[in-house]
Parts: C-alpha cells; sequence; structure tokens
C-alpha cells in the first residue's frame, strides 16, 4: 500500500513541476515532502544469552522457560520478548538454545520444518510468501502468513545451536510496513 501511495505522491509532484514551469521554489518542495516516521521513541533489547540485539515499539515483556525433551532427555532453553504497538500490533522475538550444535548444512531443513510446524497449528494458515535469507552469514526464513483476517510475518534464523523468531502479528487493517521492516532490519547479532 505505501509503495502506492509513493507512486501516486511521485506522479504528483511531476504534476506540480509540470503545471507551474519556472515558478517552483525550494519553499514549494519542503512544503509537499512526506515525513518520515520517527523511531527514536523505540526500545533497544539487548539479549545476552542470544547475543543479539533489536528495536521494539515498547519496553517488551520478558519470559523464560526450559522445556525437556523427551527424545535425548536433554533441556531446550527459550526465551520471549514481546511488546505490543499502539494495541493494534503486537512484536515477538523468541530465542531457544538446543542442547547441542545443529549441523549448520540442515539449517535450511531446520527452518523449513519450523514454518511447517506453524503453518499445520490451525487449518486456515495460508502462506503468502516464504524466502530464504542470509542474515549477517546465518540461513533465515522470512515468512508471511494470513489466518483469516489476521497477518503473522516474521524472520526465523538458525545460528549455531540457537534459533531466533522476529515475528509481528496484526490484524489486516492495522498493518503498517514501515514499522514492520524497521523491527526486522533492526536486529544483529552481537560478537
Amino acid at each position: 500500500m505505501s509503495k502506492i501511495l509513493n507512486k501516486i505522491f511521485g506522479i504528483g509532484i511531476i504534476a506540480l513541476f509540470a503545471l507551474a514551469p519556472g515558478r517552483t521554489q525550494a519553499s514549494d518542495i519542503e512544503a509537499v515532502q512526506v515525513v518520515k516516521k520517527s523511531y527514536t521513541q523505540w526500545t533497544k533489547m539487548h539479549s545476552t544469552s542470544g547475543k543479539c540485539h533489536i528495536f521494539f515499539p515498547d519496553e517488551p515483556e520478558h519470559m523464560q522457560q526450559t522445556m525437556m525433551l523427551p527424545e535425548d532427555n536433554s533441556e531446550l532453553k527459550y526465551e520471549v520478548y514481546v511488546a505490543g504497538l499502539d494495541q493494534k500490533a503486537v512484536y515477538m522475538v523468541l530465542i531457544a538454545e538446543y542442547p547441542t550444535m545443529v549441523d549448520q548444512s540442515y539449517s535450511q531443513l531446520s527452518l523449513e520444518s519450523f514454518l511447517n510446524g506453524i503453518l499445520t497449528q490451525n487449518p486456515h494458515n495460508r502462506l503468502i510468501f516464504a524466502d530464504l535469507v542470509n542474515v549477517q552469514g546465518h540461513k533465515g526464513l522470512d515468512f508471511f502468513i494470513r489466518t483469516k483476517d489476521v497477518y503473522f510475518m516474521g524472520r526465523a534464523i538458525m545460528a549455531n545451536n540457537q534459533l531466533y523468531l522476529l515475528a509481528m502479528e496484526c490484524e489486516m487493517q492495522n498493518y503498517q510496513e514501515d514499522d514492520f521492516k524497521h523491527f526486522i532490519n533492526s536486529f544483529e547479532f552481537i560478537k
């Protein structure tokens, strides 16, 4: 939607220049510029155990859990960070730490299995797209799922023995592409 508005806005500027050649001044151009959204109020979350940081729209709530894996009697540790944006969208980071290193040659398969697990949780889930990405040298999978009138979008990343899920959920009419992109693109591994 914002791409369409930007195209329309761009055409409007061109038409404005065409209708008044030689009469346009710098102050005219400044008056019609689109105001960029400021993200200075977003909160930087730093996870020591996950060795990463990311910006949230508000101070995230934090929860840690340990789950027993019955297959090999080991523990899966995970932590979740969750914050809302104006009661219209929920942003989340989940960091799961597996007990042993995950063979990196299987990371794509692991990500695809993870996505399939999400999709099969609800018969109304519809995959809109899934794309493999590289995130600071680690395999990742961007995805977009629609469930009736709700969007669930995010990025899953496999790094060593950790799975990172960066996600946003909102009703269709509340989707703000710039906010989602800012959230996803602000993620960084810390060495």
